[in-house]
């Protein structure tokens, strides 16, 4: 299985590996073929090394974590599978998505299947009382998760809906378990409450900033670097931040050219050369790239209070920097 390569704690991913084959199982049957195509080869597994490096950098070790860094992982890895069955995705990480592959009814219990074996990790970290305490902060982040979704579909097509509100998407959609993996692993390695609450600020802005850069990659990177099609959004009428931004700063005419696609019936290639060519006019691409640094700059403010916060901080960095 190739593995992936992280700014930081790329020392993780073989642990990580082995302790998601644990908990999902090695192909046996064609539940465990079904999660294990979604899981393997792995993404970024931003969630589970954030859990691990805040564990450490509360003074604690990523071992202590480790169980629960992996159900985190699980749990995200779900959503993905159920994402793409909501838009119709035929492709993540730049090949055929688990639907795509197997079915939507394949892929829909392979994502409860998921669920499952995450929530079932997330109990079994220990000693009891931090893991009861760790698992919640996750399940009421998954919570808001839902939230974010069903709020994300509502405002599909509406281009009136504004930048708060799709800000407020990711932050319940993204943020929230970005926040709830950094805090979690500093709790379960004995953090002060000042240092868990610290790291899930931080988790939540740097959860931010890379949401912010993922919703510019279809504009600035290739298929093959973002493992995605760069039409997705726009095939799902789907506004996102710079879009936002874009119609906000607008002209009438290039805010007809984007109510138009938005209107939806437009050739999704077509369509997503119009975005384009308004995000450019309007500067719409450097305001959300300055957004994200912003983020990337509040999530470094928060650890001021950590012991060790070096390796958390090049997170940030490279968040503001993401170019894939």
């Amino acid at each position: 299985m190739p593995r992936a390569v992280t700014p930081t704690g790329d020392t993780y991913i073989p642990l990580l590996e082995a302790e998601l084959l644990r908990w999902v199982g090695s192909g046996d049957s064609l539940l465990e073929l079904a999660c294990l195509d979604a899981l393997f080869p792995p993404g970024k597994l931003l969630r589970p090394v954030l859990c691990m490096e805040s564990a450490e950098a509360v003074g604690g070790t990523a071992d202590q974590v480790l169980t629960f860094a992996a159900g985190i992982e699980c749990l995200h890895v779900a959503s993905l599978v159920h994402d793409d069955i909501i838009d119709q995705d035929p492709v993540r990480r730049g090949r055929a998505s688990t639907a795509e592959q197997y079915g939507l009814a394949e892929a829909l219990v392979a994502g409860d299947g998921l669920s499952m074996a995450g929530i079932a990790a997330l109990l079994s970290s220990g000693p009891a009382e931090p893991a009861l305490h760790a698992a919640r902060v996750t399940i009421e982040a998954l919570r808001h998760m839902c939230q974010g979704l069903m709020r994300e579909t509502e405002i599909r097509g509406d281009l009136t809906c504004g930048v708060p509100t799709v800000l407020n998407v990711m932050r319940a959609k993204t943020a929230a378990l970005t926040a709830a993996a950094c805090q979690a692993g500093a709790i379960l390695a004995g953090a002060t409450p000042r240092q868990h609450q610290a790291l899930r600020q931080y988790g939540e802005h740097l959860g931010m900033a890379f949401q912010i850069r993922d919703d510019l990659l279809p504009y600035t990177a290739e298929d093959q670097v973002t493992g995605k099609t760069a039409t997705s959004d726009v095939a799902n009428l789907q506004p996102t931040l710079p879009v936002l931004l874009a119609y906000e700063a607008a002209d009438e005419a290039d805010r007809n050219r984007l109510t138009t696609v938005f209107r939806g019936g437009t050739d999704p290639v077509t369509a997503h050369r119009d975005i384009l060519a308004v995000l450019t006019r309007t500067g719409a691409l450097t305001t959300a790239a300055r957004m994200a640094s912003s983020c990337a700059d509040q999530a470094r403010a928060e650890l001021t209070v950590l012991p060790d916060s070096t390796r958390l901080a090049e997170l940030a960095a490279a968040a503001a920097d993401r170019q894939h």
